[in-house]
């Protein structure tokens, strides 16, 4: 009986941060939910960090990233079918997936020039959050 209320309450919280991840995760979202709430809705739902620096290296990594993270928003939203599906194997494979793509993005950056954007402090928090999904679907 308690190993199957466990059961309910780790699907329970992995639902819950499938759906925190899609929502933090979807730019479409962040764009139509945040911008207009911020002080200067133009520059936050047209800038990019591919428009706003000159150094073409980061142009290059910055345009890179947001390529991984389109595969990595694709396989968190393929968990998300896979935990309703009850396929925890499949969860953790995409879960991985997701983390390689974030990693992949960390990992432009560990030479100069320097990233000044919230990009690899962001990236961080995105796969601590697939890591804690990663160890409950390991337990499912």
């Amino acid at each position: 009986m308690a190993n199957n209320s466990c059961l309910v309450i780790v699907s329970l919280i992995g639902v819950l941060l499938f759906t925190i991840i899609s929502n933090v995760a979807s730019s479409n979202d962040v764009v139509s939910t945040i911008c207009p709430k911020t002080s200067n809705p133009p520059f936050c739902s047209t800038k990019s960090l591919t428009t706003t620096t000159t150094n073409p290296q980061l142009k290059q990594r910055y345009s890179s990233c947001a390529e991984s993270y389109d595969e990595a928003v694709g396989d968190i939203e393929n968990g998300q079918k896979d935990l309703a599906l009850g396929d925890f194997n499949a969860v953790n494979i995409v879960t991985s997936g997701a983390m390689t793509e974030i990693d992949d993005c960390q990992d432009k950056f560990s030479q100069p020039p320097k990233d000044t954007s919230l990009l690899l402090k962001n990236g961080k928090t995105l796969n601590d959050i697939c890591s804690i999904i990663l160890v409950i679907s390991n337990h499912l």
